[in-house]
């Protein structure tokens, strides 16, 4: 009966939302203020009806409900229960109720924080959002239903979740980059009722700024973990592969970086509000496309869901409807105005809008590597071209360039001018000073000097310098000197955060070592810094697998012994699919990575071994700038909205 009830409860929220998305609109329309009203009960009943639905799915597969088709063919009894609850949102089906149930929990958190206000603009906001998850849910229940049955005999045992996907790091990787995208939601939703209601736009551009970046900041951490979950999970040592699907989730992370920085003009300044509204529509076109291309199976990707063309059709129906309809209304009720000031070539307001254009055309430039396969395959009747990661990195070089640059002097502009210039004399000399050191500790520790190592070090000291020189030196001048660093530290944080992540990437593309190798037990073998040594290997089970564990020994220069590395082969016998585990050895400044390979018989083994200096920081990086947006959004909400 559990099924049933979630089912139940997910055809409830889909009505709960059709009259969330019709209803209230009504009520203005007639100017009834009983149907306008009914947006509060309607939304609050929609939201908890799809969470139960949610944890009634959740509890199915706690009991290995085997008796639904989603259970059955993605999980099994010898799953551990974190794993079971990872099988929830690990296919197609379950990450959809996912995406529907945090979409809720952000209409509620959107509800709550702004209770105070009783005008159509925030109704309207609920209608969009309603329209929304009643697409979804819709979508759910006619192409996509987790509750479906297996009838009338019913397997006694489940087939094996994906291997891949049985680790603690994909448990929280879908939630946060669902959380990313689903909050794009919330200023979607914001910007289409600003403009129904002609909304003041210190309104609308604070509030949609404030869910941006939070948005932003989850959307961060899921690219950011799932980059981490590839790089020690798949056994490649790589933390990056410009899959498709990676690609379309970098792009509304793109857009958004490229929005907020919009709506603060907006809200500051009044310039950039068509524009504004312009990058909205994107960011939530952006996820929608991302969506769709996961689901649809137009693209070849390993993070593909489905390739049910049924789906694509239907999905592609709501991403026609919400896009078109949203550039209709854009079309028809944008008739804001500018602020009548102007701005100079030394202003924030130019600074920025050079910082939106290199951001959007990045966006638009990887969208087009990312179909200009299915183009081409289009034109030339079959002929297949693939775009890899030269292309990209080409691409991205220069474009990382340009920003960095505005990032070391952004935090020094002031609006409409900068009078006093002499900043960037000063930036100019100390960046030369830090950036000296930085090649000779390069040298010294790493033995030359590349080309992508001395390009992210010159930008990682350009935006470092001109951060600490805004931190330690200016704020120094503040009468307000606890408001002004609490003011600037979430800024500082973000782009200090650009600057580890970009440095990481420079050295790690540059200095990485890597070795195919064949050991017996016994034998050594010396790699950069450490001396390898095959000690033993050994099988075991458990519970889901079979492992095969290799022991190596790591001796360093200075002959110290360090902890044995452990790294395994595992078989799952339910899916019949292997697996590699590597093993690292992490270092602030480095990381000693080694995958087991192939049994090459006598006693011989194949191994990879990996040296990958300052990987880390990527991922350093990244957390950085989430924390910086979390830590902006929350500060924008305190504010009266």
């Amino acid at each position: 009966m559990i099924p049933e009830i979630g089912h139940i409860f997910l055809i409830s929220a889909m009505v709960f939302a059709f009259a969330g998305g019709v209803f209230p609109a009504v009520g203005i329309f007639k100017k009834n203020a009983f149907l306008i009203s009914a947006y509060k009960p309607l939304i609050i009943s929609t939201s908890i009806f799809a969470l139960l639905s949610f944890l009634m799915l959740v509890y199915s597969f706690s009991k290995d409900d085997f008796s639904l088709l989603y259970i059955a063919t993605n999980s099994n009894t010898n799953l551990p229960f974190y794993y079971k609850l990872a099988a929830t949102w690990g296919a197609h089906e379950g990450s959809l109720l996912l995406w529907i149930s945090i979409l809720c929990l952000w209409s509620l958190a959107y509800f709550f924080k702004t209770r105070q206000e009783e005008d159509k603009y925030r109704c309207l906001t609920f209608v969009v959002l309603s329209q929304i998850i009643f697409s979804f849910i819709s979508f759910t229940i006619f192409t996509s239903n987790p509750f479906e049955r297996i009838l009338p005999i019913s397997p006694v045992q489940g087939v094996e979740l994906n291997p891949l996907l049985q680790d603690f790091a994909f448990t929280i990787h879908p939630p946060l980059l669902y959380a990313g995208y689903s909050g794009l939601s919330i200023p979607f939703a914001i910007v289409i009722s600003a403009l129904l209601t002609n909304s003041n736009k210190s309104i609308w551009a604070r509030q949609a700024r404030s869910w941006t970046l939070l948005s932003c900041s989850f959307l961060t951490l899921g690219i950011c973990l799932g980059s981490w979950w590839a790089y020690y999970e798949l056994g490649w040592g790589g933390w990056w592969f410009w899959d498709p699907v990676e690609n379309v989730a970098f792009v509304p992370w793109l857009i958004s970086v490229a929005l907020f920085h919009s709506l603060l003009v907006t809200d500051k300044r009044g310039f950039f509000i068509n524009w504004s509204i312009l990058l909205t529509i994107m960011a939530f076109a952006s996820c929608l496309l991302g969506t769709f291309l996961v689901r649809s199976g137009i693209l070849t990707s390993v993070h593909s869901f489905a390739l049910d063309p049924e789906r694509g059709v239907f999905l592609l129906i709501i991403f026609g409807y919400f896009i078109f309809s949203s550039l209709a209304i854009y079309a028809l009720k944008s008739n804001a105005r500018e602020s009548n000031q102007s701005y100079g070539l030394y202003s924030k307001e130019f600074g920025l809008l050079l910082n939106n254009l290199l951001l959007v055309i990045l966006a638009l430039s990887i969208l087009f590597g990312t179909f200009f396969p299915l183009i081409y395959e289009g034109v030339t009747n079959g002929k297949q071209i693939s775009v890899g990661a030269p292309y990209y990195e080409i691409l991205i070089l220069p474009f990382a360039a340009g920003l960095a640059l505005l990032q070391g002097v952004a935090l020094f502009l002031g609006w409409n001018t900068t009078e006093d210039q002499s900043f960037i004399k000063r930036i100019l000399i100390e960046t030369i000073v830090i950036f000296i050191v930085y090649n000779i500790l390069v040298y010294v520790f790493l033995g030359e000097i590349t080309a992508g190592a001395f390009i992210s070090g010159l930008m990682f000291c350009w935006i470092v310098t001109g951060n600490l020189i805004d931190f330690f030196v200016l704020n120094l001048k503040s009468s307000y000197l606890y408001k002004a660093i609490i003011r600037r530290f979430s800024v500082i944080l973000s782009h200090t955060g650009t600057a580890v992540l970009i440095l990481g990437v420079g050295i790690v593309s540059s200095y990485s070592l890597e070795n195919e190798i064949k050991l017996s037990k016994g034998e050594i073998y010396s790699f950069g810094k450490y001396q390898l040594s095959f000690e033993d290997i050994s099988k075991f089970n458990q519970k889901n697998y079979e492992s095969e564990m290799a022991i190596i020994g790591v001796t360093d220069m200075a002959g110290r012994k360090m902890t044995p590395m452990l790294t395994e082969k595992r078989f799952y016998p339910s899916a019949k699919q292997v697996t590699s585990e590597a093993a690292i050895k992490s270092t602030i400044f480095h990381d000693l990575y080694v995958t087991l390979g192939d049994d090459l018989g006598r006693g011989d083994w194949s191994f990879r071994v990996q040296i990958k200096p300052f990987v880390r920081w990527i991922w350093f990086g990244a957390i950085m700038i989430a924390l910086g947006t979390c830590l902006a959004s929350l500060t924008s909400m305190k504010r009266k909205e």
